[in-house]
Order: C-alpha cells, then sequence, then structure tokens
C-alpha cells in the first residue's frame, strides 16, 4: 500500500521516507552500541596511551568510519565538469516539460 503526503504542491512517498528514516535509526544504534562497548572495554583496559584520551563517541566513530572505511567522493576536475554539464542539460530538458505541467495550474481559478 502506497500513501502519499501532499504538502505544498509536492509528493512524498511513505515507504521511501519510512525506509531512510529505519536505515538512519539502524545506523545511529549500530554507532552508540559500538560507542558504548568502546567505553566498557576501555575502562577495563589499563593502558598507560588512552589514560589522556575521552571515550569514543558515536560521531567520532562515524567521522573514523568514512575516513577508514568508506570510499573517498570523486571531485577530481573532470568528474566535477561532466557532473556541470550532465545537470545543466538535465535541467534545459526539464524546463519544457515542467512549464507545460504547470500551464493548466495557472489557468484553473
Amino acid at each position: 500500500m502506497r500513501r502519499t503526503l501532499h504538502c505544498s504542491q509536492r509528493t512524498t512517498c511513505w515507504n521511501s521516507w519510512h525506509r531512510w528514516s529505519v536505515i538512519a535509526l539502524v545506523a545511529y544504534a549500530f554507532l552508540a552500541t559500538a560507542a558504548a562497548l568502546e567505553r566498557t572495554a576501555q575502562a577495563t583496559r589499563d593502558d598507560p596511551c588512552e589514560a589522556d584520551l575521552v571515550p569514543l563517541s558515536s560521531h567520532e566513530l562515524l567521522r573514523l568510519l568514512r575516513a577508514l572505511i568508506l570510499p573517498p567522493p570523486r571531485r577530481d576536475r573532470d568528474h566535477l565538469l561532466w557532473w556541470s554539464t550532465w545537470r545543466r542539460r538535465h535541467q534545459h530538458r526539464a524546463r519544457p516539460c515542467h512549464r507545460r505541467w504547470h500551464v493548466p495550474a495557472d489557468t484553473t481559478p
């Protein structure tokens, strides 16, 4: 069953909104659990190197995950130029469709 929310001429599919919200909550729960486990493990270790460190937070774990595990985004010059060209071409094709779509809305009393 698909539900849609209509708000200021925008339609949002409830299923996709719900799916991404659940994924974000699960990811945050994973990071919070990992941070709590690390905090517990750090308390039981007597490592002098970690004596002056604050425990890992979920935000710090996310930063480390992005920096060490996830591949870096492609932001080289050629890719940026290609993306700019593609976006401008798409906007050029979408502009007449957008105007045709909104003509009946402008003429309706």
